[in-house]
């Protein structure tokens, strides 16, 4: 199995670095025969995200086939009364869950491709919830938390990303046992 793999390269925007990390990981998941690796791979650098922004320890980060309703998870994860669903693909039954999250008092979001943004809304109008829940798309998600932490700067930029995705391959480490997960930084 081949390993996913980034080398940060100045020509390229940052959205650009993560739209190929997600490329690799669909690749991946093709030669794998069934192995969500996109979607373990959106969830934990969401997950990253998160413990940048709120500091580690703040969010419970689980291995990405840990289902929710054995577990009666509200979302993958929960902050502040925020419910945070991370999907490849938007479904009826995630819609469903958004409505029990707004019927306990949470606020669900959304966190998608950009793809399948329509998708979700179009579903979310359908159930009337349209106004009621927040769809991102994790890529703008991402994008826009490491432009904000470099300040702006576009020479830390590199650094932000590079912070990002270490603390992904932390919790990879931490919480899965499928080596490909790992995400090997170059220069």
């Amino acid at each position: 199995m081949r390993a996913i793999e980034i080398s940060f390269s100045p020509s390229k925007s940052v959205r650009a670095h993560i739209e190929d990390l997600l490329k690799q990981a669909k690749e991946l998941q093709a030669e794998a025969g069934g192995t969500a690796y996109v979607g373990a791979m959106l969830q934990h650098l969401v997950g990253a995200k998160l413990d940048i922004v709120l500091g580690p320890g703040k969010v419970q980060h689980r291995g990405f086939s840990v289902a929710d309703h054995p577990t009666a998870r509200n979302a993958d994860y929960e902050v502040g009364g925020v419910a945070i669903h991370v999907t490849t693909n938007p479904t009826e039954a995630l819609v469903r869950k958004c409505a029990s999250n707004l019927k306990a008092g949470l606020r669900p979001v959304i966190v998608t491709l950009g793809d399948s943004v329509p998708g979700a809304v179009c579903l979310l109008k359908r159930a009337k919830l349209e106004d009621r829940v927040d769809v991102l798309d994790a890529g703008q998600f991402l994008t826009a938390n490491i432009y904000e932490r470099s300040r702006f700067e576009a020479a830390d930029c590199k650094g932000s990303l590079g912070s990002l995705l270490d603390r992904y391959n932390d919790i990879v480490k931490k919480v899965e046992t499928d080596p490909g997960l790992h995400i090997r930084v170059g220069q």
